[in-house]
């Protein structure tokens, strides 16, 4: 298992969600044109794995998982700002996603960042820190 399946995993919540919603998703690295409502951008964004027993056995796998709330610019920040706290409740401290015998846990509260503005767009941040541990033994 690796940071591979981690990303499958938040993004696989995030994809059933936002379909269920009708939210368009930018995916990494998948072409699209953005729409002229909001959508959403996901990163899956892994740190150093490391070890944590004299073993070498227990492997943890931290990173950090964005999704970037886009919205048109000009339309005020309320619409943008409701759909941020609905991705931040989607993954609230603690949740525990789980393929095979892999586990991944948000690690820390989700945190609803300031939006960033520019010329067409307005962009609000949304990111919490996400844990592994993996057994290798």
């Amino acid at each position: 298992m690796s940071h591979t399946h981690i990303a499958a995993l938040l993004e696989a919540r995030l994809g059933e969600w936002a379909d269920s919603h009708n939210i368009p998703v930018a995916w990494e690295n998948l072409a699209m044109d953005p729409p002229e409502g909001m959508y959403l951008q996901a990163y899956a964004m892994p740190a150093t794995t490391t070890t944590i027993d004299l073993a070498e056995s227990l492997h943890v796998l931290p990173g950090v998982w964005q999704v970037n709330v886009v919205a048109p610019a000009g339309n005020g920040t309320d619409p943008a700002r409701e759909l941020a706290d609905q991705i931040a409740a989607l993954f609230p401290v603690g949740l525990a996603l789980t393929e095979g015998n892999l586990t991944c846990y948000i690690h820390t509260p989700p945190t609803v960042y300031r939006g960033i503005p520019s010329d067409t767009r307005y962009v609000i941040p949304v990111s919490m820190s996400y844990r592994a541990d993996i057994t290798t033994n």
